[in-house]
């Protein structure tokens, strides 16, 4: 072949060659398609702001394990709708305008949907204030100021703690059912305590044949002696504590010390801190308010689980926040929705219920509950099955008839 025609030839096959592959593909492999692995959702992040330092830190401390423990149990049955719970922890340190920042951080940062917490009624009204304005939802541990609420609160809710004045209505019931005429009472000079003063001047105070003699003290008061002494002639059936929640079992004491033959009431004071300051005459007389169903085999089964994960007896702090985080999954999952508006609306419009609670949680249109009862506790001697290195155990005295809410003026 001459040169020429071998050089078209060649030519030719290798043209051909080249535009049935750019044409046709046929001689070139594709790399196969990776389907992409879906990005997991992001956790479901709820704020814990609570007192974990100052003198409320026993209820914070409990409330937190409460509340971690049930996110862990959550999230070990595979979460919310496949997402995983998160709990974003900030202390309140006691101070109503770092909460107040605080509330701020965990709504505009770590994007929480809603937050549970506060124990101190300062602390309840800075906050509530910073929900109402954020629109995310606010479970209140303990603040039970009356102040707290208005008539245009939607996210802010009240759980283990109705209001002060409305605490003293349920003790009135109390009062009348065992028959009491001579009461003392010891209130703290700050939100709370002067709740709890209107509450005993609305309910106790007017009962009839019934005496009150009330003291006013500082919130940080330790020697409580001279106002004991101001009541002493009084001889009091009952000593109501209830409005100094850090000085109730001190109360107690130097009342005991004083030879006051009394009962004495407190404010969901945890047993450990009775225990503390008392030591076996926590069992001469001590009361509390709970909102906890002691007589449920599901709080025994709770309150085991919790003995075996923390080695300690749970309180009602504890129980209140297993009972907070569950809370709100349950609006989660009533809502379809994880936004703040949406569990706020399904926790004011739905009714809770709770074998860990001797209530119901359903609400008025201002976070008020509409079906509460107060569970009022003493101490018996002995150890509880789930907490068997304490002193005493609590047992059921008194259950209040439902409680009416009242309206908030403003």
């Amino acid at each position: 072949m001459r040169r020429r025609e071998f050089i078209g030839t060649a030519a030719m096959i290798g043209g051909s060659v080249l535009l049935g592959s750019s044409i046709f593909g046929c001689t070139t492999q594709q790399p196969a398609q990776k389907t992409p692995t879906p990005k997991p959702e992001k956790p479901i992040k709820i704020g814990f702001l609570g007192p974990l330092s100052g003198p409320f830190t026993p209820w914070g401390d409990g409330h937190l394990k409460g509340a971690k423990m049930a996110v862990e149990e959550i999230n070990a049955g595979g979460g919310v709708d496949g997402r995983k719970l998160e709990l974003v922890v900030r202390d309140t340190k006691n101070n109503a305008s770092e909460a107040a920042t605080v509330f701020e951080e965990l709504v505009f940062q770590e994007g929480v949907v809603a937050i549970i917490g506060p124990v101190s009624s300062d602390i309840g009204l800075a906050t509530s204030r910073k929900a109402e304005e954020l629109n995310v939802p606010l479970l209140l541990h303990m603040a039970g100021s009356d102040k707290i609420l208005t008539k245009s609160s939607r996210y802010t809710f009240r759980t283990a703690l109705v209001a002060g004045p409305l605490l003293m209505q349920a003790l009135a019931e109390y009062i009348k059912d065992k028959g009491f005429t001579r009461i003392g009472a010891i209130i703290a000079d700050y939100a709370w305590g002067h709740s709890i003063e209107g509450g005993i001047k609305k309910y106790i105070e007017t009962l009839p044949g019934v005496e009150v003699r009330m003291e006013v003290a500082p919130v940080k008061e330790s020697d409580f002696t001279p106002y004991l002494r101001k009541m002493q002639d009084l001889n009091p059936e009952l000593v109501i504590a209830t409005g100094h929640p850090p000085g109730t079992a001190k109360i107690a004491r130097q009342g005991i010390e004083l030879g006051f033959n009394a009962k004495y009431i407190g404010p969901n004071i945890p047993k450990k801190v009775w225990e503390k300051i008392l030591g076996e005459d926590v069992t001469k007389g001590m009361l509390d308010f709970t909102p906890v169903n002691y007589n449920s085999s599901e709080f025994q089964n709770f309150a085991q689980k919790f003995y075996e994960k923390y080695k300690e007896e749970v309180d009602f702090a504890g129980t209140t926040g297993y009972v907070n985080i569950n809370h709100i999954v349950w609006a989660i999952k009533q809502a379809n929705s994880a936004e703040p508006k949406d569990i706020a609306n399904a926790i004011r419009s739905g009714s809770y219920n709770t074998p860990l609670f001797a209530f119901p949680l359903s609400y008025t249109a201002w976070g008020d509950q509409k079906e509460a009862r107060e569970v009022i506790i003493t101490f018996k001697p002995g150890a509880p099955p789930y907490g068997p290195d304490s002193i005493s155990h609590a047992e059921v005295e008194f259950i209040s008839p439902p409680i009416k809410p009242v309206e908030p003026s403003q």
